[in-house]
């Protein structure tokens, strides 16, 4: 009776103190060591909740990946197709059939008159067989008051016979491809996964999000540059490098590009991702490449640190670097994805560059990037690079 009392005792002392560390822990701010922090975040549905810096770790461990600063190429095919201009058709009413239906610059049409379209040529078969009879289009609309992104929405649309082509028509300019380059931030051994841009791909007449249906990563080579001036952001100039597919696209996201790579394309050794409480303002360095297929480290300075920014643009930098500001004036776009390392460790990416001053930028929490590259969500799927 004695041992089974002491036992009890000892077992609701253990628990107190338990509780009691917890408490502390949480009321003092500190950071709750990894054990203590599954037991307090159980939920009452029995699942584990996320924490905020949960993609640095895997299983306890420490996450690690190669920062990269390749250049890459970007070809991509979008889910169905989507609309960047309406104009009005040559015929008995000048007018637009697509306008008139209710579509909207922006829309992503999937099939018309009951049949799939992929492409451009798919749409042209589609309206050609209507025969000017009215036909039911199925679009996707981003968001407008009346319908939530990506629903899905049934129109009537009656094409018009064009007189000077001789052919019916719908008054839609549609694209159903993008190609770009960006720079690879990182690639993750253990999976073959990377990541890049670090921000979305968007069409450049609409600036909407393109769904992505495929796509493919190939090998670029830099062949030269437009240097920014304050007011004209520079751009990088690269050719693609034929038959060098080197992975897929899986992901196109407010957060970058992510998929997979055959394998890694940079020699450079693991290192980890930085902690958010890790990351400060202050000196820091970028790989980057403006010659060839092979980055250089460039001095940079970490200006404002914004964990929280809604729109990723989490980091303020400033390039420092001598022969960077002379040879490109700065951040360059095409440099968009280039790893930013403080402290030998990786805490972001280049996003965007400052218009106005071609040697600041924005960047995002490379924790931010690994977390979605985890994700299989294809939503806010979107080619405009940025930077």
């Amino acid at each position: 009776m004695k041992k089974t009392v002491k036992s009890l005792a000892f077992i609701l002392l253990t628990s107190f103190l338990l509780m009691t560390s917890i408490t502390f822990f949480s009321l003092n701010g500190a950071k709750i060591p990894a054990f203590i922090s599954a037991i307090n975040n159980y939920g009452q549905f029995g699942s584990l909740k996320t924490q905020s810096d949960s993609a640095v770790a895997v299983n306890g461990t420490v996450k690690k990946v190669i920062a990269c600063g390749q250049p890459f190429g970007i070809k991509m095919l979008t889910e169905g197709i989507m609309v960047v201009r309406l104009s009005d058709v040559n015929g008995k009413t000048d007018s637009c059939p697509a306008k008139n239906a209710g579509i909207h610059v922006g829309d992503i049409i999937i099939s018309v008159g009951g049949e799939k379209i992929t492409s451009n040529e798919d749409l042209s078969k589609a309206i050609s067989s209507s025969n000017g009879e009215t036909v039911e289009v199925v679009l996707k609309r981003n968001f407008d008051d009346k319908n939530s992104s990506g629903e899905e929405i049934s129109i009537k649309m009656t094409p018009e016979y064009c007189e000077s082509e001789k052919s019916y028509k719908t008054g839609m300019w549609v694209r159903d491809s993008s190609a770009g380059i960006g720079t690879i931030t990182f690639y993750d051994p253990s999976t073959g996964a990377f990541g890049g841009l670090g921000h979305p791909i968007c069409d450049t007449d609409t600036g909407e999000l393109m769904p992505l249906s495929s796509g493919e990563i190939c090998g670029v080579s830099i062949t030269g540059y437009k240097k920014g001036l304050n007011g004209a952001p520079g751009e990088l100039k690269g050719r693609f490098l034929s038959g060098n597919e080197i992975g897929t696209v899986t992901q196109n996201t407010n957060s970058g590009v992510f998929g997979s790579l055959d394998e890694s394309p940079s020699e450079n050794e693991e290192i980890e991702i930085a902690d958010y409480d890790e990351i400060k303002t202050g000196k820091a360095e970028i790989l980057t490449t403006i010659n060839g297929s092979e980055p250089s480290k460039y001095s940079i300075n970490i200006e404002q640190v914004n964990k929280d920014d809604p729109d990723s643009k989490n980091l303020v930098i400033r390039v420092t670097d001598r022969d960077l500001l002379e040879e490109t004036g700065g951040i360059l776009q095409g440099m968009s994805g280039s790893p930013i390392i403080q402290n030998g460790k990786l805490i972001g990416a280049v996003t965007h560059v400052f218009v106005n001053n071609s040697s600041m930028g924005y960047g995002i929490l490379a924790q931010t990037m690994i977390s979605q590259s985890q994700t299989n969500s294809d939503s806010n799927n979107c080619l405009k690079l940025a930077a």
